[in-house]
């Protein structure tokens, strides 16, 4: 058995391709998903057996939300201070490197983008490439050698930064590594909430002196 298939794919030998442009956020790497919350990720790389290390707080939806009603009244004192889980770097058991990132929303925190590396040289890469087709289906933009996944109504590309959506990158040329984000819009919507809730709790004057 590969390492794609024990610990990436785990795809049974009778499966029928996935269809083309499968949903980013139907699409795992050692059972872990875009937005999935933080204790269902710790569960799934448990089960992956991979071992993973938090890296760095920082402040959670509540407090976020704290500092903008703050920062709105002037008022004095510090900010309650409760933190989120800001990463986790974990290995897999033949040197796979997983770095997920997590977003800070109301219900917690949740999968914002991961990336896995595996290196080239420990794996069939003809073989993984057809276990990733049969997995994920063909790609919505590129080739089974690179490839992106999109939702419909966002731009697809190759590029992480300015990616919109939810996106899937996945290059097995040399070595196999796959890259996801849940894109700008949802970081947008983010700050957005956290808006709302100090709206909310210091609702805007209809009137100003002027």
């Amino acid at each position: 058995m590969t390492i794609a298939t024990m610990l990436l794919l785990a795809v049974p030998a009778s499966a029928k391709p996935a269809p083309a442009g499968m949903s980013p956020l139907r699409m795992d790497v050692a059972g872990v998903r875009l937005a999935m919350p933080i204790e269902q990720v710790r569960t799934a790389l448990a089960a992956a057996s991979y071992s993973c290390k938090p890296f760095g707080n920082e402040s959670d939806f509540a407090a976020r939300v704290a500092a903008e009603v703050k920062d709105r009244t002037g008022a004095r004192g510090p900010v309650p201070y409760t933190t989120g889980t800001m990463q986790f770097d974990c290995h897999g058991l033949n040197g796979e490197g997983l770095t997920i990132r997590f977003a800070q929303v109301q219900a917690g925190s949740i999968v914002d983008n991961f990336s896995l590396r595996i290196d080239g040289r420990t794996v069939d890469l003809p073989a993984l490439r057809k276990q990733l087709a049969a997995k994920y289906g063909r790609p919505t933009v590129g080739t089974d050698l690179r490839g992106s996944w999109c939702d419909a109504g966002y731009r697809c590309g190759d590029g992480m930064v300015f990616s919109e959506g939810p996106t899937i990158i996945i290059d097995t040329s040399n070595a196999v590594t796959i890259n996801a984000t849940r894109g700008t819009r949802a970081s947008k919507a983010d700050d957005a909430a956290i808006m709302a809730a100090a709206d909310r709790l210091v609702p805007k004057k209809s009137r100003a002196a002027f």
